[in-house]
């Protein structure tokens, strides 16, 4: 059976490093002495229990705690080491242990980008066939709700979305749009309906949650306690601050890393000091406000670089890095939208992401494009490549081979050249032709392209689905709808 993580194989990093050891240490001491002095809100009484007890200071009116840099000490002792992200079916089960490298798709725009311009409201049918693109892309690793489904109850929606996610696609599923425990419960029961009973799905969890911190040192009461009750369950969990340099976080970038890294550091502590072994990832999207508007920029050199270092911290603490990407400001796949969404991808992955997520997004996370999905397989097919670098043994040397060969070889036919020409990158989407074939072929732009490989995968089968396991989904909505209808 083929494993899709061996394909996503990268070795041992040797990451680009922002700052250096001394830097990374002057941010980790400044945040810990934000902590310890400023602390941070937590609006959730459960967190702030947990913490008092462990030796945090907390004022109960204010509801701040301020978490001594011993405490922080002793809930990074209890991470794991690594961990696995199940998929829906074994083969797409995607182990986080630092030599492997995955793209994922992202939430939660409400709007959808047709392939001739038309720009609509999302529905659940769309969470569909996003997932349904991603199941057929090699390069993707895990789907999520795209967009969002604004036809079904506010109060199931979330269930709706995973419920589409997963009849798609055979892969790890993220929920981004998960409110508060209430609707954790639900969802648990879908996936262990999936995995197969509770336990089974405490060693293979199909899905994970994003959970955003808000900045600035704000950790908001649903939020929390929803990390708190996924934590006792085993679902992984991406801790995600997002602050806005000069807005909610200082307009330097280092004084933002501080502010980020103490939000992250809040929340893993509280986390872990409740569910010691909880499966948590540093994720992220700092982004910078582009002062003649108001409008946030995701993609601008400055949140880029802060990204990258946030994959340094990671590696500091002993957490994955699973990081934001993609929030091109472009409208539509053009050239604008390539260049900031290829620049990022190659900084993340080279500064050492574990994983990045944002393919199949334009105009700042707000639009889904289902040919950007296509575009951001393609070019994490090639980051990918890069990342792997270059091997250096005796096979690959060749020297004995260039010795024979001499002044007079050629290559091409020998064995050596068929032994080892499989692990070139090979182009599946972008232009490999001369002008003449190009323009024989109809001369099709990319985009144009995309959308015939989004149509392509659109019209096989879909993945098998148990239909006994659908009618259990639907008897589980249908429960969650009459009980958020009853409140």
């Amino acid at each position: 059976m083929t494993i899709h993580a061996d394909a996503r194989f990268v070795g041992p990093r040797r990451p680009l490093q922002i700052l250096d050891a001394a830097e990374v240490e002057r941010i980790h001491q400044a945040s810990l002495e934000v902590l310890a002095e400023t602390g941070v809100m937590f609006h959730s009484q459960r967190a702030l229990d947990v913490l008092e007890a462990h030796g945090a200071t907390v004022d109960r009116e204010t509801t701040v705690a301020r978490i001594p840099a011993a405490t922080i000490a002793e809930a990074l002792t209890t991470l794991p080491a690594g961990f696995t992200l199940g998929g829906r079916t074994p083969e797409f089960d995607l182990p986080i242990d630092g030599e492997h490298a995955y793209l994922t798709s992202d939430g939660c725009a409400t709007f959808v980008r047709e392939a001739d311009g038309t720009v609509r409201p999302s529905v659940k049918q769309d969470v569909y066939d996003a997932a349904r693109v991603v199941d057929g892309l090699p390069n993707l690793s895990a789907t999520s709700a795209l967009v969002s489904a604004q036809d079904t109850p506010e109060g199931s929606r979330v269930l709706h979305e995973f419920d589409a996610c997963m009849r798609a696609s055979r892969k790890h599923s993220i929920v981004v749009s998960i409110k508060d425990a209430s609707e954790a419960r639900p969802l648990i029961r879908m996936a262990e309906a999936v995995a197969g009973g509770a336990a089974e799905l405490k060693a293979r969890p199909t899905f994970s949650v994003i959970l955003c911190t808000v900045s600035p040192l704000h950790m908001e009461r649903f939020g929390m306690e929803l990390a708190l009750e996924l934590g006792d369950a085993g679902i992984p969990m991406m801790l995600y601050p997002m602050p806005i340099l000069g807005a909610t976080s200082p307009v330097t970038p280092a004084g933002t890393a501080v502010v980020g890294a103490a939000e992250i550091l809040a929340a893993v502590t509280a986390i872990q000091l409740s569910s010691p072994g909880a499966r948590l990832v540093h994720a992220g999207g700092p982004t910078a406000l582009f002062m003649r508007t108001g409008s946030y920029f995701a993609n601008v050199p400055e949140a880029l670089l802060l990204r990258a270092v946030q994959g340094q911290m990671a590696r500091r603490w002993g957490l994955p890095a699973g990081l934001g990407w993609g929030g091109t400001k472009a409208k539509l796949p053009d050239a604008q939208a390539a260049y900031e969404n290829t620049l990022g991808l190659m900084l993340e992955m080279a500064a050492g992401a574990d994983f990045c997520f944002g393919a199949g997004l334009l105009d700042s996370v707000s639009q889904m494009s289902l040919e950007e999905l296509v575009i951001a397989d393609e070019v994490f097919g090639m980051v990918t490549r890069l990342v792997r670098g270059v091997t250096v043994d005796r096979e690959t040397l060749a020297v004995d081979l260039i010795k024979k060969m001499g002044f007079d070889g050629n290559y091409l036919f020998d064995n050596h050249t068929r032994a080892h020409v499989r692990e070139l990158w090979q182009a599946k989407l972008g232009e490999t032709g001369n002008y003449d074939g190009w323009k024989n072929a109809g001369a099709k732009s990319t985009t144009e392209k995309a959308q015939e490989k989004v149509a392509e995968i659109l019209a096989a089968p879909t993945a098998e689905f148990p239909a006994d396991l659908g009618a259990e989904f639907d008897a589980i909505i249908a429960a969650a709808a009459r009980e958020a209808a009853a409140v």
